[in-house]
């Protein structure tokens, strides 16, 4: 199965600048090309959905492709991280196997991110990821 396409879907909706998929293990499953997330930042990212109340992001943000994002909100029960930096955030959701991350840019909503990324949360557990 290739992941890229789902990648490629989330950003062809118009809401998300860039997307990856990752393992609950911090693997990279699929990101797009101009994506600059590192393997490192993956690995912290999973270790901070992976707790339950949130004190990683609380404490250190997320760092994606550099940048540090600010915690908005972590739902831990629900899986679910919201980010900001300036304009710009990120919108991350766990599902059974993987992580979606999503980023928005200046021009893009952060709600518009969010459903998209969620969404795709849901697809992926009900096809049983």
């Amino acid at each position: 199965m290739s992941w890229d396409s789902y990648c490629d879907n989330l950003i062809a909706g118009g809401a998300v600048k860039n997307a990856a998929l990752l393992g609950i293990d911090g693997s990279v499953w699929a990101k797009d090309a101009a994506f600059g997330l590192t393997p490192e930042e993956a690995v912290a990212i999973a270790g901070g959905m992976g707790e339950a109340s949130g004190a990683y992001f609380q404490a250190n943000g997320c760092t994606i492709a550099g940048e540090k994002h600010f915690t908005l909100r972590f739902i831990g029960d629900e899986g679910l991280f919201y980010g900001k930096k300036g304009a710009a955030g990120v919108c991350i959701a766990k599902s059974t196997q993987c992580l979606v991350v999503g980023t928005y840019a200046e021009g893009q909503t952060p709600g518009g991110c969010n459903v998209a990324v969620e969404g795709m949360k849901d697809y992926l557990i009900g096809a049983g990821y």
